[in-house]
């Protein structure tokens, strides 16, 4: 079982080609590989966020309870995606949002102690660090512009675009709830797209 998680943990750390075997060796010694079960949370509001996390498979999602009930996510982590509540992680504060398994998934995660001890002793791992906060924040900013300035058929186009392996899999609530629209008006912009 944990066997193939850390050996999909070691070829992504490679793809880098940041790291020598000595230090791959070091970096997967302090790895802990699980799996989650549709549904299982990773996180829960309320509690502190201590491990940053890669998917491996499946699919994990952040989101917040709005004060009418409403689920709004506002990240999707597929295969090779970092998630965790990074304030949370950093500050030691209560998080305000739940993560959890959109599907069965596998998972490594480093405990904080555990990463600051690579960025320590590992120089180039600082540069995957900078790497993951970089795409993270481009990502984000991306999302923020789509959900500013563009209508609601171009935002499921986008989606289709950045996560093509994700637009069947999940619920149309939930693309819906991601993209910030209603789920009539997703199932509408549906029905009238013919190349899907």
């Amino acid at each position: 079982m944990s066997e193939s998680i850390l050996d999909h943990f070691e070829n992504y750390i490679r793809a880098f080609s940041l790291f020598s075997d000595n230090e791959i060796a070091i970096i997967k010694s302090l790895a802990i590989p699980k799996r989650l079960k549709k549904k299982q949370y990773l996180l829960r509001e309320g509690s502190i966020c201590r491990f940053h996390t890669l998917v491996c498979s499946g699919c994990l999602r952040s989101y917040r309870i709005g004060v009418n009930g409403n689920e709004h996510i506002f990240s999707l982590s597929p295969a090779n995606h970092w998630v965790s509540d990074r304030v949370s992680l950093v500050t030691g504060t209560p998080s305000n949002e739940f993560i959890d398994a959109l599907e069965d998934s596998t998972i490594i995660q480093l405990s904080a102690d555990s990463f600051k001890t690579l960025l320590k002793e590992i120089p180039n791992f600082d540069a995957l660090h900078t790497k993951i906060i970089i795409e993270e924040c481009s990502t984000s900013r991306d999302r923020i512009y789509m959900m500013l300035s563009h209508q609601a058929e171009e935002r499921y186009r986008q989606f289709i675009r950045c996560f093509p392996q994700l637009h069947h899999r999940l619920p149309m609530f939930m693309i819906a709830s991601y993209l910030g629209i209603t789920r009539e008006t997703l199932a509408r912009i549906r029905s009238n797209m013919i190349d899907l």
